[in-house]
């Protein structure tokens, strides 16, 4: 392969060109689209019907056993982050941002189950957390995107909001990712399919991402630190960061930091446990997709998060503060 650019040799995918990235990418051959009314969530699976009863296991909800285009149908972006109880405070910010009330006495609660994911919704918005890493965030975008075809909603963007390990920049910095690549630095996401390794291309809204940023200064808001850049998404915390705070390490000091070097040097900016999942899946089901995320600490210095409880809340913050703006803006606009 060359430098940013995947392919697959093996009869089972075809090559496709991306008409905004000039790059080609290897797909499934067998991969279809369902067809919707303009501007709804698309599927890639003939076997989804609305007319049959398909079940969201880990959401504890399905198409026939509640009206999901009652309750989901008016539904323009679907916010997600690692932990619930971040899922659920975000939620509680949305109702006081966009002056959404609550009746008195009651207050925000979960929809479906909460074995694995908590899901809130708020007006025009779904707040619900992904989990730590991709294999638990997969499960959450197949259920969530087929929630929303279900529910017949339109116009649907994605958001990933949370924290990473920077690279290069001050801690409380909030990264607007323009694309994951993986830890050898490819843009693209790698998985398994029936013994065959397929990768798929992890390009993301450019639009949103350049918006992010010019929201982050605005006249009578508080300034807010970020920054465009790549976001390596690896498969775990400690060895595949290239971190030497875990219980093992594998590599010299100099491998480390080289590693880090060349990445920061290819535009790389922060590091986390979900990028190239999320934007393959947001480039694979046309959904236009941000990741917003703040970041701990600066990987060149360290390893080790030392900032206190309330730093780490307000890095949290920076991050939300920049997806409520561009929330708000985008709203603003069909109004």
């Amino acid at each position: 392969f060359f430098f940013g650019i995947c392919f697959i040799m093996d009869g089972s995918t075809k090559e496709v060109a991306n008409p905004r990235s000039g790059s080609v990418v290897s797909v499934a051959d067998n991969e279809t689209v369902i067809d919707s009314e303009e501007g709804e969530i698309q599927l890639g699976n003939p076997n989804i019907q609305r007319q049959k009863e398909d079940i969201l296991y880990h959401l504890g909800l399905s198409n026939l056993g509640s009206d999901l285009a009652l309750m989901f149908g008016d539904t323009r972006f679907v916010c997600m982050g690692g932990s619930a109880v971040r899922a659920e405070k975000f939620a509680n910010k949305l109702a006081t941002r966009l002056s959404i009330s609550i009746p008195t006495g009651m207050g925000l609660t979960s929809v479906g189950k909460t074995e694995r994911f908590s899901l809130f919704k708020i007006g025009p918005i779904i707040s619900v957390n992904h989990g730590m890493g991709m294999p638990s965030m997969s499960i959450l975008l197949h259920e969530i995107t087929k929630l929303l075809f279900h529910a017949k909603a339109r116009g649907v963007s994605f958001m990933r909001i949370g924290t990473s390990g920077g690279l290069g920049i001050p801690a409380g910095t909030v990264v607007a990712t323009t694309e994951g690549v993986n830890g050898k630095l490819e843009s693209c996401y790698e998985q398994i399919v029936l013994g065959k390794e397929v990768k798929h291309e992890t390009l993301l809204d450019t639009d949103l991402a350049k918006l992010a940023v010019s929201l982050s200064n605005v006249a009578g808001k508080e300034p807010v630190p970020c920054v465009l850049g790549k976001t390596i998404g690896t498969n775990d915390f400690y060895e595949g960061q290239g971190r030497f705070d875990g219980a093992v390490v594998s590599y010299s000091a100099q491998d480390r930091i080289d590693w880090l070097q060349k990445a920061y040097d290819s535009g790389v900016r922060n590091i986390e446990m979900e990028s190239t999942c999320f934007a393959a899946w947001c480039h694979r089901m046309k959904i236009p997709g941000m990741i917003i995320c703040a970041v701990l600490l600066n990987r060149l210095e360290g390893d080790q998060v030392t900032a206190t409880p309330e730093q780490l809340q307000q890095y949290s913050a920076n991050a939300q503060e920049i997806a409520l703006r561009v929330i708000e803006h985008k709203l603003a606009i069909e109004q």
